[in-house]
């Protein structure tokens, strides 16, 4: 891997890794805030639960900028985030519990079974996250496909789909054309007779 792949990485991943760990950041000092913590506690926990998420945003970006996921598909998107949500949320507990008692823990309930739940709470996390990668993404990785050869083969995927899609929806519309002019050419037929 040359100095420069990952940075072409990165700059292919950050507006969605960027928005994804800002929004949880945000919702998460935001909640801290509302229930009384002193703004200082906001911010790490925010940062607890953004950071982590971001990286695993970028870490999803890098599959898929080097097609070892396909683009727009939600089965790699729910197992993937099915082990990053859950790692992500054990490190905001772990580093919430250390801003609270001074030192770092585990949650409360057996670890598996908090793993468990935010595995399943990872489903919904990750309908987001690929709605988040799709409306970003789209409008990112055009701008700098000329210089991004991962923004490129991602963008073209993109276009074959659509491409595919359109070729179907076509070929649908000429058989429903075909299946009515059929059926008008019988009925014409039997009142000839």
């Amino acid at each position: 891997m040359s100095s420069s792949q990952p940075r072409l990485l990165v700059e292919f991943g950050w507006p969605v890794a960027a928005a994804v760990g800002g929004f949880a950041a945000f919702g998460a000092g935001g909640l801290a805030t509302i229930a009384g913590q002193p703004l200082s506690w906001a911010v790490i926990t925010g940062v607890a639960l953004g950071l982590p998420l971001a990286l695993f945003c970028l870490g999803y970006s890098t599959l898929l900028a080097t097609g070892r996921v396909p683009a727009g598909v939600y089965t790699p998107v729910a197992i993937y985030w099915m082990i990053g949500f859950p790692l992500s949320m054990l490190v905001h507990s772990i580093v919430t519990e250390w801003l609270f008692t001074g030192r770092p823990g585990l949650p409360a309930e057996p670890l598996w079974q908090f793993l468990l739940y935010h595995a399943l709470l990872s489903m919904g996390f990750g309908i987001g996250f690929l709605w988040a990668n799709e409306q970003i993404g789209r409008r990112w990785w055009p701008r700098i496909r000329e210089h991004n050869v991962y923004a490129y083969h991602v963008v073209e995927q993109y276009k074959d789909s659509a491409t595919e899609l359109q070729r179907q929806k076509e070929a649908s519309a000429a058989l429903r054309r075909r299946r009515r002019e059929e059926k008008a050419a019988r009925r014409s037929g039997a009142a000839a007779s």
